[in-house]
């Protein structure tokens, strides 16, 4: 894997710059991301996200119109971790840094414009509300973790939104948005001296916009329900389940929550995924027809599995899932050869996909700020990868999985009570 050329620095104030070089590309990215997410500490659920979209007001209007005026596109995104404003486009790198440090710099924020966006976003929580794996999920997390922010969805509630004001939206800017929690991210074709002009560009700016502060601190895990619980919701048109899985014991393996993150999901994928025994037990048993959707997540509040898929005969497959998944079943014996060769396999398929992404520029800029805030390393990941053998990634997965509950929902038919 060829590393791209990265320059870095780290300003007085706390705030970090990096330009990624990739030779070839006509498109420049450009980006600032924040270290506050959704489940950070915060006075309503959903002021992160509410934030996102309120930083686009100015008093001459919206601000994304400026970007356009200039042949660039705009965009931004909340997460559970972080909050990130990003800018693309050809050529006026200049005045598209310039505009991207306005908008996360220069607030404003009047009672007349909250007002307006609440509807806005209540009916953007509204739109995916009724999805099914939506309700799944909602009550799966709620009924592990409870209220917290960890358990309620990026946007919020329908009644925190409505609670926002412009004091509550200035309060939590003035906390998050300091220089110590924010980091810049260029990335494209840049000669030696466009390198230099977007540095001395990025101090000068987070200089003249961004004030002091200190850092974001490490947060108490969320406790959780510590005894796996089964619920069922009534009215579903579709046979959907889900299962949650709260990690306790997850922590960094080699330095990377990254690298802890991606050996749970190749374990997971070994034991349910498509190409595993179970699966294909499971299919040819007419219990399943489609592959199961998983992911972990890891916060500061905690981090968890989630598992998703569709059935008829969802109970009897869940009872399935927690048999494969526990403790003493994870690595049995009479599996270690399945076991040694999905690993093998999942290992290059992450191994070959991580060097894909090189080509995605914006994906991979995204990425490279996510890692700045959260001290990773993706290039020392590839060749721990490279190197890791199979007991190796068994005792890590082992550790990992310690007090791990399975929580699951699944959605019936009115008639199937």
């Amino acid at each position: 894997m060829i590393k791209p050329e990265i320059i870095r620095k780290d300003f007085p104030s706390g705030f970090k710059a990096q330009v990624i070089r990739r030779k070839g590309f006509n498109q420049r990215f450009f980006g600032i991301i924040v270290d506050f997410g959704s489940a950070d500490p915060q006075p309503v659920p959903g002021l992160a996200h509410f934030l996102e979209h309120k930083l686009f007001a100015a008093e001459e209007g919206d601000l994304s119109l400026e970007f356009e005026k200039i042949g660039a596109s705009v965009n931004a995104f909340t997460s559970f971790n972080e909050t990130m404003y990003y800018a693309s486009g050809v050529k006026n790198v200049g005045p598209m840094i310039d505009l991207l440090f306005k908008l996360v710099g220069q607030p404003y924020f009047t009672d007349e414009n909250v007002a307006k966006e609440i509807p806005i976003i209540q009916q953007e929580l509204a739109m995916y509300q009724d999805e099914p794996d939506w309700i799944l999920g909602d009550r799966l997390l709620r009924g592990i973790y409870g209220d917290c922010n960890l358990a309620i969805d990026v946007a919020g509630t329908r009644e925190s939104i409505a609670s926002v004001t412009k004091e509550k939206l200035q309060a939590v800017y003035d906390e998050n948005y300091v220089a110590a929690r924010m980091s810049f991210v260029a990335c494209g074709d840049f000669t030696d001296n466009q390198v230099k002009t977007i540095l001395r560009q990025a101090r000068k700016l987070s200089d003249q916009y961004l004030r002091p502060g200190k850092p974001q601190k490490e947060a108490d895990l969320v406790p959780f329900l510590p005894s796996g619980q089964d619920w069922n919701l009534i009215g579903g048109e579709v046979p959907l389940f889900t299962a949650a899985i709260p990690l306790p014991n997850f922590k960094k393996v080699l330095a990377s929550r990254d690298m802890s993150q991606i050996l749970l999901e190749i374990m997971l994928e070994s034991k349910l995924g498509a190409a595993s025994h179970w699966f294909a037990s499971a299919r040819q048993a007419g219990l399943v027809s489609q592959p199961l959707q998983i992911s972990v997540t890891y916060t500061r509040q905690g981090a968890y599995a989630v598992l998703l898929g569709m059935s008829p005969e969802a109970e009897e497959l869940l009872d399935q899932i927690k048999a494969e998944l526990a403790p003493d079943k994870l690595f049995p014996k009479k599996q270690e050869m399945e076991m040694r060769k999905l690993f093998e396999i999942h290992k290059r398929s992450w191994l070959a996909q991580t060097v894909r992404s090189l080509d995605n520029l914006s994906g991979f800029a995204v990425e490279m700020a996510e890692e700045s805030l959260d001290e990773e390393d993706l290039f020392a990941n590839v060749e721990q990868m490279q190197a890791m053998n199979f007991a190796d990634y068994r005792a890590y997965c082992q550790e990992l999985c310690e007090g791990a509950s399975i929580n699951t929902a699944r959605l019936l038919e009115e008639d199937n009570q």
